[in-house]
């Protein structure tokens, strides 16, 4: 029918197909045409041709023909609104022609085989969608959860990665506490016995020098047995005390700067390390022989350069043979001469 001739009724009938058009048909793109636009027809969409009757009297089939003529490939719906003659919809299942009817107060439904098909598709279709959507949902909700757990598992494991990380530099701390303490205490002891004996220096470094414990627990590394383990890295641990204080004494104030001095104090430093490797201090249960032989050499390489800085540092030359005292004169017995 012409828009010019159209009253307001009708417009809103239109507006009321293009609703269940897009709602219930699922054509989305439905709307009311133009003036003008596709010759007759009421609603047009890229797959949909539609009347929209708002006559008081059935829709005859000379109108449904007219439609499907004017739909060409698309689907061809009509809306009516007081029903179809016989012959119509007789017609219109027969060329596939979509027959909806509807009332003044905003319902409609098919009044043909046709209509019954095409709005069957349509539910089916929009359950098909909702499912797919609810499924990709229900996917992507399951993602979130999923990608949320491993966020809050990583922040746990690093939570607990960084609490280990401060609890392992407090046992350091504690260690290298515990290491100056020792170190203080026997150069303390030293300069006591200096008070005493002014030798009593030189004859440390000379003891420690000569003195073969380390190279011989170093030697001996990977045949000990767990029972041995802490006595023999007892002993090395007691020899760097020694030492390590020996060099706090001998050491002057203006030569702590040095080269010398900072890379004797660091192979103290590490040669703590290597024991505590040894003693499998970061080690649950027992340090594997293997791991304790390499730290007993690496702490036996570090007592060599501790050494040399001692003998370097030392004021008196080294005496590598023990001294002797001179031999006292045993006194001959007198022989008696015979006249």
């Amino acid at each position: 029918m012409s828009t010019a001739h159209k009253d307001p009724r009708w417009r809103e009938a239109e507006r009321f197909a293009q609703r269940h058009a897009r709602l219930v048909l699922a054509r989305l793109d439905a709307r009311v045409a133009a003036a003008g636009e596709d010759g007759a027809l009421d609603l047009v969409g890229d797959d949909l041709a539609a009347f929209v009757e708002h006559h008081r009297s059935p829709v005859g089939r000379e109108t449904v023909q007219r439609l499907h003529a004017a739909a060409g490939g698309r689907t061809a719906v009509c809306y009516a609104r007081a029903g179809y003659t016989k012959m119509a919809v007789l017609w219109a299942d027969q060329h596939g022609v979509a027959l909806f009817g509807y009332t003044d107060a905003g319902h409609a439904a098919p009044l043909n085989g046709a209509g019954h098909a095409l709005q069957t598709r349509a539910l089916e279709a929009a359950e098909q969608q909702v499912r797919t959507a609810a499924a990709a949902l229900t996917r992507h909700v399951a993602s979130l959860r999923a990608e949320q757990e491993r966020l809050e598992r990583e922040a746990h494991a690093a939570a607990l990665r960084a609490q280990e990380q401060d609890r392992e530099q407090e046992r350091r701390r504690r260690r290298r506490r515990d290491q100056h303490e020792a170190t203080l205490g026997r150069a303390v002891s030293l300069l006591l016995a200096l008070q005493i004996d002014p030798m009593a220096l030189h004859a440390t470094i000379q003891r420690l020098t000569l003195s073969t414990v380390v190279p011989a627990v170093a030697d001996s590394a990977d045949r000990l047995s767990l029972a041995e383990r802490p006595h023999a890295v007892g002993l090395v641990r007691a020899m760097f005390d020694e030492a390590a204080g020996a060099l706090e004494v001998a050491t002057p104030d203006a030569a702590r700067e040095s080269p010398q001095f900072r890379a004797a104090r660091l192979a103290v430093d590490r040669a703590y390390d290597a024991l505590d490797v040894a003693e499998g201090a970061d080690v649950a249960g027992h340090a594997t022989p293997d791991d304790v032989a390499a730290a007993l050499r690496d702490a036996e390489r570090c007592w060599r350069a501790l050494v040399a800085e001692l003998v370097r540092s030392d004021a008196v030359p080294l005496v590598t043979a023990p001294l002797t005292a001179p031999v006292p004169r045993v006194p001959q017995p007198r022989l008696r001469e015979h006249g």
